[in-house]
Formats: structure tokens, sequence, C-alpha cells
């Protein structure tokens, strides 16, 4: 007997996926102390969000 019960797909945003992600990133890279890169991550996050 089977007992396997489908469960519905989790809903996400793919776009908020990103943002989370890149906004961890730039967190992380400041709190190591490497603004430069981080200020990399923050132009994307930029430009990602249409500014």
């Amino acid at each position: 007997m089977n007992d396997y019960v489908p469960r519905p797909r989790e809903r996400y945003d793919a776009h908020w996926v990103i943002k989370r992600d890149l906004a961890n990133i730039i967190a992380k890279y400041t709190a190591w102390g490497d603004l430069e890169t981080a200020a990399v991550y923050k132009e994307a996050l930029a430009r990602y969000n249409g500014g």
C-alpha cells in the first residue's frame, strides 16, 4: 500500500528570494569589513530593483 500523500508546492516569489539573498551577501561582506565588495553587490541590488 502506498502511503505517499502529495503536498502542494509552496509558492514563492523568485524576485523576493533574489533580493533577500543579495541583502544577505551585502550584510556578510559589510560585517567582514569588505566594503568594496559590498558596494558591488549594493549596485547589483539597485540595478535589480530598477534603480
